[in-house]
């Protein structure tokens, strides 16, 4: 540069001379031509920026070849990579579902009256009365059989552990049994499946929004709730546990039930001898 706008009376080869530079090169130098290459990069660059980095390559490349610059969009792609330009995305939200193959037809098809024990279990969840604003859910499965509440949870979270904890806890049933339900995600989850598939029980669910193809669960809550409510009043989160123990012992062993004229406990054990005073009865907390 010095060398061509010298205007010192001398000739180039005395003007490289005097700056130690070879005069080949500084004629190499005249003809030199920035890379076409690099005015892309640049253009790239100044488009991604121009827009705050909410352009990609694909917007980009429309606004490169609507100013007359001819580029494709993977040349673009490329040209952003090597500058490392990521285009700002806004995030992209999924609503989970639960797979279609994990929900089960209705086999128990409101079908609610039954010659054995635990041939047909029926199960579901309710929320309670808040303790200081503290949400709790009570899951239980009723044996349609007898009325005996054979397991049961309670929990804050009304998720796979609130279900869990009880379920798991059945015992394994000789011969199988029929284990009804919505379609609740905690029912249609893998878990509830492969435990399912442990104790012998096959699974049957209603359909979507029809509480009568769970009638008979759905009335026990009912009554549980009002009943529940009369009987105590707790105030804290550890009474609420010990109280639901209480009630659900109290259900099974004590309260008459106008079907039977006794309390479902008494009816299992007046028709099966030999029967465990416990059942397959089991209450935890989480």
């Amino acid at each position: 540069m010095v060398i061509k706008e010298s205007k010192v009376k001398l000739s180039i080869r005395e003007r490289c001379y005097f700056l130690n530079i070879n005069r080949s090169s500084y004629y190499k130098w005249l003809k030199f031509k920035p890379k076409e290459v690099d005015k892309m990069e640049a253009r790239v660059y100044e488009v991604y920026h121009k827009h705050k980095g909410t352009y990609g390559r694909l917007r980009i490349t429309q606004e490169l070849k609507n100013t007359g610059t001819t580029i494709n969009h993977k040349k673009t792609y490329r040209i952003m990579k090597k500058l490392g330009l990521k285009a700002i995305i806004r995030k992209k939200y999924c609503v989970r579902k639960y797979k279609k193959e994990n929900v089960e037809p209705n086999l128990l098809n409101r079908e609610f009256k039954v010659d054995t024990p635990l041939t047909k279990l029926v199960g579901d969840i309710t929320e309670l009365r808040r303790i200081n604003g503290q949400r709790h859910f009570l899951y239980s499965i009723l044996d349609l059989y007898s009325n005996v509440i054979v397991a049961a949870n309670i929990s804050t979270n009304n998720d796979w552990g609130l279900v869990g904890n009880a379920f798991k806890q059945l015992k394994t049933i000789e011969g199988g049994a029929i284990i009804h339900s919505d379609q609740g995600s905690q029912f249609t989850s893998n878990l509830y499946k492969e435990i399912a598939i442990q104790k012998n029980l096959i699974i049957s669910m209603s359909g979507v929004g029809n509480c009568y193809d769970n009638a008979a669960k759905e009335s026990f809550f009912g009554h549980f709730k009002e009943e529940f409510y009369i009987y105590h009043n707790p105030k804290t989160t550890e009474e609420l546990y010990e109280n639901i123990f209480d009630f659900i012992r109290y259900y099974n062993y004590e309260r008459i039930q106008m079907r039977f004229k006794m309390s479902p406990m008494q009816y299992l054990q007046a028709q099966m001898k030999n029967i465990s005073p416990e059942g397959n009865f089991c209450l935890s907390t989480q």
